[in-house]
């Protein structure tokens, strides 16, 4: 009996390693918490095909939209940290939708392991071309000689858009005022007509306009230029340090998820991020740049997006049930 006993210990404490050196042994399900079609389900799809072809298992999209993106969010917070289940997202879910809801189910730094960034899309100030600003430094000076005159439309209120609008008049003493729409798409229209005079909007929804010259590119909102469109400069160089506005796509798991999957996962997914016809599909559907962040800077970064979205949104009263 007892050395069977034995056996049976030395058994489990082999198996152990074992399992957590053939990790992925079957399918990997990646949540979507947006409709199928939109641009984190084509990111995701992109990302999805990559990550199958380097862990040789299937990485399959499962779409759960629905409460602001927190259905699917939830969904995976809730699931065993055993590395089948992982969530394809980004502030909004995790940041923005738990910060206005008066009853969060999760909370996006606690509930989730960050394994990594893999794309941006990065947000862009463009103007009517009858303002009278050519740049960021210009528009600052412009607005400020006209508190509360100039408009910049949204995709929404509690968008991305939305707050790095209020951003932008804390940090440039200005008070442009918000008008929020239903999409990125008729915020841009309505700016291509004159009805306001800016919009901060997803870069990919306008750079067809910007090339025409119907609108004009103010600057670009991250921290480098975009490979989409490296002509742009950012906010930074043209007149706002420390002013970004971004889409980005993430990869995260359930809390607690083992740092030996985080690991796999991180280096799966940075090897089929390196694809050089990925990358060309990314930005020439999406308007988006591969943007490789592990864990740490990954955890970091939600921890500095909270800090600086949380108090705008309180501050703008922002509530949904």
């Amino acid at each position: 009996m007892t050395l069977r006993l034995f056996a049976l210990l030395a058994a489990a404490l082999l198996a152990a390693p074992l399992a957590a050196q053939v990790y992925p042994s079957q399918a990997v399900k990646l949540v979507n918490p947006y409709a199928a079609g939109g641009p984190v389900d084509l990111v995701a799809r992109e990302v999805a095909k990559g990550l199958t072809d380097v862990l040789g298992q299937p990485v399959v999209i499962e779409n759960k939209p629905g409460g602001g993106a927190t259905i699917g969010a939830e969904f995976v917070a809730r699931a065993k940290p055993d590395g089948y289940t992982l969530l394809a997202s980004g502030s909004p879910s995790l940041i923005i939708t738990p910060a206005i809801q008066a009853k969060p189910a999760y909370d996006g730094l606690r509930d989730f392991t960050p394994v990594c960034t893999f794309a941006t899309v990065p947000y862009m100030i463009v103007a009517n071309p009858a303002l009278p600003v050519a740049s960021v430094r210009e528009l600052i000076e412009y607005a400020r000689s006209r508190p509360g005159k100039l408009t910049f439309g949204t995709p929404g209120s509690g968008s991305i858009g939305h707050l790095a609008g209020e951003l932008f008049n804390r940090m440039a003493g200005v008070s442009l005022v918000h008008v929020p729409y239903k999409g990125g798409a008729p915020a841009v229209t309505d700016t291509l007509g004159g009805q306001i005079d800016l919009a901060i909007v997803n870069s990919s929804a306008v750079l067809p306009q910007v090339r025409a010259g119907k609108l004009r590119a103010l600057g670009i909102a991250t921290a480098r230029r975009s490979e989409a469109a490296p002509d742009i400069p950012t906010v930074e160089e043209s007149g706002l340090p420390g002013w970004r506005a971004e889409t980005w796509y993430g990869l995260f798991g359930p809390a607690n998820l083992p740092g030996s999957i985080v690991n796999v996962l991180y280096q799966a997914t940075a090897k089929a991020m390196a694809s050089p016809a990925l990358k060309a599909r990314l930005q020439q559907t999406q308007g988006a740049d591969v943007t490789m962040q592990g864990p740490g800077e990954l955890a970091a970064r939600l921890r500095e997006e909270q800090a600086q979205l949380v108090p705008v949104i309180k501050s703008l009263g922002l509530k949904i049930d």
